[in-house]
């Protein structure tokens, strides 16, 4: 029930840098710390599920937690609107969410996105 934690930070990274357009050398770090946050919490809410500490239920309302805090942080930047960091991080899980989703057994993220 692991993944892949780097290469999703990578991948979810990429995802939000190729929404935001954005050639900001800040808006670069914080899309990548972003991505890196994003699936570590991922990893961590499988990691929680996967040992019956917490309810599919409650690892998806984790999930869609981490997407809402993920959007207010890159929402912060002067040059990022919230319109534009909501695209951003539901861009970047969309990115992943067949191949995490698969690891976990559970549609985790893809009901994230639903929220």
């Amino acid at each position: 029930m692991t993944f892949d934690i780097p290469q999703a930070a990578m991948q979810i990274s990429a995802h939000i840098l190729a929404s935001l357009k954005s050639d900001s050398r800040k808006v670069k770090a914080l899309a990548v710390s972003e991505g890196k946050q994003i699936a570590h919490s991922l990893a961590r809410i499988a990691e929680l599920l996967g040992t019956g500490e917490i309810s599919a239920e409650e690892a998806a309302m984790l999930a869609r937690v981490q997407r809402h805090a993920s959007e207010s942080v890159l929402a912060s930047l002067a040059e990022v609107s919230r319109v534009a960091a909501h695209k951003a991080v539901f861009r970047g899980l969309k990115g992943i969410v067949s191949r995490i989703d698969g690891v976990i057994g559970v549609p985790l993220i893809a009901t994230a996105l639903r929220s």
